[in-house]
């Protein structure tokens, strides 16, 4: 039997709080006003873990209480004999006398809920594996400036902008005492690398508090954050799709192993029936990365035995892999040049075309070639996506061959300025002066008839060419997005959007949309191939079926925001002032949802920054974008200085979640 109790009155006269008794002492806070009941999206449920009829309102003698404090991070509070602990912090008005802070690992999105009570004298005690990140933020940060070019590692830059100072370190199997209670430490890594739970038995009743590692009735909160290397197969972060997936199937076993009563994660709602959810989460992440499998390029690259090994991690020893075959492939038409990752167009009247330029080799082979007489010089060069391998040397290219540089618009501006970018393998250096291509747009050069397109596939800041030569059959250049097996879609921070007109599915429809037989190449690939229709109803129907097993993934209304770290990022990334000036940031917001949200936004700015306004908001139809913008003034003195964006739309609240980093000189 439920009963409701009015416990106080809401900001506004005509609605009131209340607290509804659903079970036990389980309760629900709900607000009742003029436009019915909507639930708090921030409450504080007091859980007496005890019998069905204790009295919820107070504590029994000697028994120890947990509040419950939902919200953008979840907060727990745990009473006993006057003294207090909180897992993942606290926030309200006045921080009570908390004694100690247990994380589970040390992102910044969900840091700052400590931050209060550790500000008013808590003690810390937090994973040993997640140290640096939280004990040296600085040097990340220093290092950051350098370390976000050329980066293959694919960790999160949810790095604290200042350090905090931990009491107390934990590993595997620690113990920690408080307060005649004990809280033993499992490291459950996945969502991070160091990631810990911890277990308590409170009145009898096991209690796991596990961070990030679940959410909700099997579901996690994003994919991005489990790119990672996979040594025993010799794939680096950048091509380990999902890697950490395999860590989280066994930290879920491992915690299923405990038989925990109740899962009380940091974000999500409580978990009442943490077998079934596990179970779920489990079986969900095995048939993504089956799924995943099935199409992808890395097959052709690094062969079976290798995809084998990725994918026992998580599926099993002996697991049923499905890799798909590989497509029809020819050698290369002599009137393409290949040289490392690039492709040098040849015309019958003996110029060149050049597309992409990663290596100093590759502007020597070009020269080679015009000191034999094969070529009389290049005419441009079009650059397919903004990865060092393809960028590195465009610059010094355009400047030893005297030709413009071509992009689509999607991704001129990344080519132009990449420091105010920060994405996968990016190179530092800045191609100058880029003739900025509409897509769909026709070139006639010599004999050959050029249509470029926007091409997001391996990333979304992609584009590609299609070659038509008189009497040959045409190639379709597409840098980096299909090899002969399938998807080069192996990092997810490149952002492999999954809608149908962006991402593969829109790559996909463009294969289609060409009416006679033509190849691919993929500039990896020393060969021509192409998909026949049948392999491309294969690739779009497992394409499809991913995409709904990710819609059961995430707790999200569009499965793009798991996917797409940058469905909120602030540009330029990166800056570099003079001390005392002023510069304009933006924060960028794609609208992934099926419908229209208003976007709130909140700057924090670093000690010693200024800026013009701190609040922000913005209405965004479905699927479109939108920026807020805010002037910073720099601080006097040199450094590199961390400036961070929450973001809060319905369903949807993150603090800290973009940043900015402003060096001043």
């Amino acid at each position: 039997m439920s009963s409701i109790f009015r416990i106080w009155p809401g900001r506004n006269h005509d609605r009131a709080v209340t607290l509804k008794r659903t079970s036990g002492c389980a309760w629900l806070l709900r607000r009742q006003g003029q436009h019915g009941t909507v639930f708090l999206r921030k409450a504080v449920i007091l859980l007496i873990l005890a019998s069905s009829d204790s009295v919820c309102s107070a504590t029994a003698q000697g028994q120890p209480s947990l509040q419950f404090q939902e919200g953008p991070v979840n907060g727990v509070l745990i009473e006993q004999d006057g003294h207090r602990l909180s897992v993942y912090g606290w926030e309200e008005d006045k921080i009570r006398n908390i004694d100690r802070v247990l994380l589970a690992h040390g992102r910044r999105d969900v840091l700052w809920k400590a931050k209060s009570p550790i500000a008013a004298g808590a003690s810390v005690t937090a994973p040993k594996r997640e140290q640096f990140g939280l004990e040296s933020a600085e040097d990340f940060w220093t290092n950051f400036k350098t370390a976000r070019f050329h980066d293959y590692a694919q960790q999160t830059t949810k790095v604290a902008s200042e350090s905090v100072d931990i009491d107390q370190w934990v590993n595997d199997g620690d113990v920690v005492n408080w307060g005649g209670l004990s809280f033993r430490v499992l490291e459950t890594p996945g969502f991070t690398r160091g990631s810990v739970s911890y277990i308590a038995r409170l009145d009898g009743k096991k209690t796991a508090f596990t961070g990030d590692l679940i959410y909700g009735d099997g579901q996690i909160l994003d994919l991005y954050s489990f790119q990672d290397a996979i040594p025993e197969a010799k794939v680096r972060g950048y091509h380990g799709y999902g890697a950490r997936l395999a860590d989280l199937v066994q930290s879920l076993k491992k915690l299923a192993a405990e038989k925990p009563d109740l899962i009380v994660p940091a974000r999500g709602p409580l978990i009442r029936n943490p077998s079934a959810a596990i179970d779920k989460l489990i079986g969900r992440v095995q048939a993504l990365y089956r799924n995943y499998l099935s199409t992808n390029a890395l097959h052709w690259y690094f062969k079976e035995d290798r995809m084998r090994a990725c994918g026992e991690r998580i599926l099993g020893a002996g697991a049923d892999i499905q890799l798909m075959p590989y497509s029809h492939h020819e050698e290369t038409p002599p009137w393409v040049f290949e040289s490392s990752t690039s492709r040098l167009l040849i015309s019958d009247t003996g110029r060149g075309f050049l597309l992409d330029c990663g290596y100093q080799r590759v502007i020597d082979s070009v020269n080679d070639l015009i000191s034999q007489g094969v070529i009389s010089g290049v005419d441009g060069i079009f650059v397919t996506h903004y990865h060092d391998d393809h960028t590195d040397m465009a610059q010094a290219a355009a400047e030893t061959l005297k030709c413009p540089v071509y992009a689509t618009v999607e991704y001129a501006d990344f080519l132009k300025n990449p420091e105010a970018y920060h994405l996968p393998a990016m190179t530092s250096n800045a191609i100058r002066n880029v003739t900025v291509l509409p897509n769909g747009h026709h070139m006639k050069w010599h004999e050959f008839n050029l249509t470029f397109h926007f091409f997001p596939g391996q990333t979304w800041y992609h584009g590609a060419v299609f070659v038509r030569k008189v009497k040959d059959r045409p190639i379709f250049f597409i840098g980096d997005a299909f090899a002969p097996s399938g998807m080069d879609d192996y990092c997810v921070l490149n952002r492999n959007l999954l809608h149908d007109d962006s991402g593969y599915l829109l790559c996909l429809q463009k294969l289609r949309d060409i009416k006679e037989p033509f190849w691919l190449v993929n500039e990896h690939v020393p060969f021509v191939f192409s998909f026949s229709g049948d392999e491309l109803d294969y690739l779009e129907t497992r394409y499809r079926e991913r995409i709904s097993i990710l819609k059961e993934l995430f707790p999200w209304d569009d499965p793009n925001y798991g996917v797409d770290e940058q469905w909120a990022v602030m540009y330029p990334h990166g800056t570099t002032v003079a001390s005392g000036t002023s510069v304009k940031l933006q924060l960028r917001l794609v609208n992934h949802s099926p419908t229209d949200r208003v976007y709130k936004v909140r700057f924090n700015p670093p000690e010693g920054m200024s800026l013009s306004n701190t609040i922000g908001e913005v209405s965004i139809a479905a699927r479109q974008t939108g920026t807020v913008e805010v002037l910073a003034k720099a601080p006097d003195v040199a450094g590199h200085f961390v400036i961070t964006a929450d973001v809060v739309t319905e369903g949807m609240e993150f603090r800290e979640w973009s940043e900015a980093v402003v060096t001043v000189n």
